[in-house]
């Protein structure tokens, strides 16, 4: 029997949470404060006691994460790009320029990454520019964008 693909959301909507949906709406998270204890102490994982690890466990265990946030000038909210930009850092882990010895792409089961954009972006190239080079890391090898 073939294995379902498991889809993590991430939305900056307010919904419901449940196992594989969370919204981060009015949630308060930490930037990354640059200690790179993501790639040396606890690879692919952060050590930010903020709620952000446990959603990224999530995430590492599914298939397909899909982002949802609502276009705020040329990126995403306030709020996803947080987590966007801590995600990006856990992803070095599983690279060359991670941590002392990039950790296994098979320790996990994301690969692809969705980016769903409410409303109109500044500069849509520039932002799928960034956005590719941040989250198209380690395991994580298509990334697609969805403007709604």
């Amino acid at each position: 029997m073939e294995d379902l693909e498991r889809r993590f959301v991430l939305t900056d909507e307010p919904a419901e949470d449940d196992g594989m949906r969370v919204s981060v709406a009015g949630k308060r998270f930490r930037r990354c404060v640059g200690c790179v204890r993501c790639l040396t102490e606890t690879p692919g994982r952060c050590v930010l006691k903020d709620g952000f690890p446990e959603i990224s466990d999530r995430i590492m265990e599914s298939d397909v994460l899909e982002i949802r946030s609502e276009a705020r000038g040329n990126g995403m909210s306030p709020t996803v790009l947080k987590l966007a930009e801590r995600l990006s850092n856990e992803l070095q882990a599983f690279t060359e320029l991670g941590g002392y010895e990039p950790k296994s792409v098979d320790d996990v089961r994301l690969r692809k990454i969705i980016i769903v954009m409410r409303g109109p972006l500044e500069d849509k190239g520039a932002f799928e520019s960034e956005t590719l080079e941040s989250l198209r890391i380690g395991p994580v090898q298509n990334v697609e964008f969805e403007y709604v």
